[in-house]
C-alpha cells in the first residue's frame, strides 16, 4: 500500500483533475492540494513543532494536514466550534510555531505565527527535499472534548494511522473513486474514518458542516446534489437524517456503504436503516481516540439484527487484540494504542501502560466477549448509586429505548448535595403527539417495570420532539440537564 504522501502524489499526477474534497460550491481537486500542501509545507519545514490547522469545514483543512506529514511536523485541528479558553489551553500546551488558519478571522491575544489560506497558494523556495513523517512519528493530535476539566492530547503515530486505513480500505466494498460523506469537525477523530479511506481510495470527501446540522433543509439539498456514495458518522446523526422525507434507496440508490462510530449503534436505530436501505453495506465500529479511532467492527446484516440485540461491536482488527481485566474493563492493545497524552505524565500512568514491548491502553468501557463476538456494556464512570443500590445509566436508556413507544433517551441523575435523589429521562417518542397524554408516563413505567427493578426506574419524565447534538455530532447530555424543569 502507498503511503498518505505517495498517494496524492500519484492521484496529482494520474487524475489530478479529479476532485478531491468537495464543500458546498467549492471544489479542490488532486493536483491543488498536491500543489499547495507542498506550499505551505516549505513554509513548515524549519519547524520541529507540530502546526495547529484552525478553521470548520473548509477544503484547506485538509491542505493543511497533507502539509504537515510532507514537512514532517504532524498537526494539531481544531475546529471554530471550540471555546477560546481551550484554544489557548490547546496552544500553550501544544507550543506550534505556526497555525494554518484557514478563517477569514484572525485568532486575537494568541502569539503564534499565523499563516493563511494565500500563505498555501503561494510557491515558497525550499531547501531541499521535505523530510516526511516517520512512521514512529506523531501525525495528529486531537484533544479531547472531556466533560471536566481540560481536554488531553491523544498522540498518534503515523504507523498507526497508515494501519487503521489500510484496515478501512479492507472493509470498503466500493472500491476506488467513490464519494465520501465526513459529518464530523476535524477536531474530533470520528473525521480520520472519512479522510484518509477516501484520500487512499482516489475518492472524493463531501464535507457537512454544523449550519446543514442545525438547518436540515440545507442537508437535505447537500445530499441531493451531491450523490454520496459511502457514509462515515455518528449514529445520532444518522437518526436525525431518518426523518428526512425521502432518506432511503430509492431517492439515493448511489448510497451503498454506512460507517458508524462515536457511540452506541442501537439495534432500533440499525433496524430502520436496514429498512430503509435494504442492498447497503452497514458497519457498526467502536474505538476510542486513544486507539486511531476503531479497532472493532461486524457487518450489520439481517441475521446480526435478528441474534442480537443490544448489537455487537464486532470483531478486533488486525495488529490489535482485546483483553478484559478482573473488574471488565476493556483493554486494547497493539499497533492501534496511541503513542500517550501529551506531556500529562499523570493521566498517561493512569491509562497507558508497556507489558512485554506491547502498549496497554484501559479503555474505562465495560466489556464482554461472547458468541464470537465482543459486546460494550456502558462506561465503568457511567455506574452510578441510589439508595444503595448500584446501577448502570446505560442500562436503563437502552431498556427504554427497546420500547415500542420510544424512539431515543437519555437517564440524568439527579443530584442533591453529593447524593444522588432520583432519575429524570428525557424522551423523544416515535408518535410526538402521545407526549399529550396524560397516561404516558404511567404507561412507560409499567413496562419498564416488567424488565427492571423499581430502583432503576426513572421518577420524572420530559419529552421532547429531538435530543440536542453537540459539534461532533453526539448526543448532548450536558444540554439535556441544563434544560430539564427540576
Amino acid at each position: 500500500m502507498r503511503n498518505i504522501i505517495e498517494q496524492i502524489s500519484y492521484m496529482s499526477h494520474e487524475h489530478g483533475n479529479n476532485v478531491a474534497i468537495s464543500y458546498r460550491e467549492q471544489a479542490m481537486n488532486y493536483r491543488d492540494l498536491d500543489i499547495y500542501s507542498t506550499n505551505l509545507a516549505n513554509v513548515l519545514c524549519d519547524s520541529s513543532n507540530p502546526i495547529v490547522v484552525y478553521g470548520h469545514m473548509s477544503p484547506f483543512m485538509i491542505v493543511g494536514m497533507i502539509a504537515s506529514i510532507k514537512a514532517g511536523v504532524g498537526y494539531v485541528p481544531i475546529d471554530t466550534s471550540i471555546p477560546k479558553e481551550r484554544i489557548e489551553h490547546i496552544i500553550n500546551k501544544v507550543e506550534p510555531s505556526f497555525i494554518f488558519n484557514t478563517t477569514d478571522q484572525i485568532l486575537e491575544d494568541i502569539e503564534v505565527k499565523q499563516l493563511t489560506i494565500e500563505d498555501s497558494l503561494k510557491t515558497h523556495s525550499s531547501q531541499g527535499e521535505l523530510d516526511h513523517l516517520h512512521k514512529n512519528d506523531t501525525v495528529y493530535t486531537i484533544f479531547t472534548s472531556g466533560s471536566t476539566g481540560m481536554p488531553k492530547g491523544v498522540q498518534i503515530s503515523y504507523e498507526s494511522l497508515l494501519d487503521f486505513t489500510e484496515w478501512m480500505l479492507s472493509l470498503n466494498k466500493l472500491g476506488e473513486g467513490k464519494k465520501w460523506l465526513n459529518q464530523a469537525p476535524f477536531s474530533f477523530d470520528l473525521s480520520v474514518m472519512a479522510i484518509y479511506p477516501c484520500l487512499m481510495s482516489g475518492g472524493t470527501l463531501e464535507l457537512v458542516d454544523k449550519l446543514m446540522i442545525e438547518k436540515p433543509k440545507q442537508l437535505y439539498e447537500m445530499l441531493n446534489s451531491k450523490q454520496v456514495e459511502s457514509w462515515v458518522s455518528t449514529p445520532s446523526f444518522l437518526e436525525m437524517c431518518l426523518l428526512l422525507p425521502g432518506f432511503d434507496e430509492e431517492h439515493y440508490p448511489e448510497l451503498k456503504q454506512f460507517f458508524f462510530c462515536g457511540e452506541v449503534l442501537s439495534h432500533k436505530t440499525a433496524t430502520k436503516l436496514r429498512e430503509k436501505f435494504n442492498s447497503a453495506t452497514i458497519y457498526n465500529t467502536y474505538g476510542p481516540t486513544e486507539a486511531t479511532v476503531a479497532v472493532t467492527s461486524i457487518e450489520i446484516t439481517e441475521d446480526v439484527l435478528n441474534i442480537f440485540n443490544p448489537l455487537p461491536i464486532g470483531t478486533v482488527r488486525p495488529n490489535s487484540s482485546l483483553e478484559n481485566t478482573d473488574e471488565g474493563e476493556l483493554v486494547i492493545l497493539g499497533k492501534s494504542v496511541s503513542k500517550g497524552y501529551l506531556k500529562d505524565k499523570e493521566k498517561n500512568d493512569k491509562a497507558f501502560n508497556k507489558i512485554d514491548g506491547v502498549k496497554h491502553y484501559y479503555t474505562g468501557d465495560k466489556a464482554e466477549f461472547k458468541e464470537g463476538y465482543w459486546f460494550i456494556s456502558g462506561r465503568i464512570d457511567f455506574q452510578i448509586k441510589i439508595n444503595g443500590y448500584r446501577m448502570e445509566l446505560e442500562e436503563i436508556e437502552m431498556m427504554l429505548e427497546k420500547l415500542s413507544d420510544v424512539k431515543q433517551a437519555i437517564v440524568t441523575p439527579i443530584k442533591k448535595g453529593e447524593k444522588i435523589q432520583y432519575l429524570y429521562a428525557t424522551v423523544v417518542l416515535n408518535d410526538s403527539s402521545l407526549s399529550q397524554d396524560q397516561d404516558i408516563t404511567k404507561h412507560l413505567k409499567n413496562e419498564l417495570k416488567l424488565h427492571l427493578p423499581e430502583y432503576m426506574i426513572p421518577r420524572k419524565f420530559k419529552y421532547t420532539e429531538t435530543l440536542p447534538l453537540t459539534p461532533n455530532g453526539k448526543l448532548n447530555r450536558n444540554k439535556v440537564f441544563e434544560e430539564l424543569e427540576l
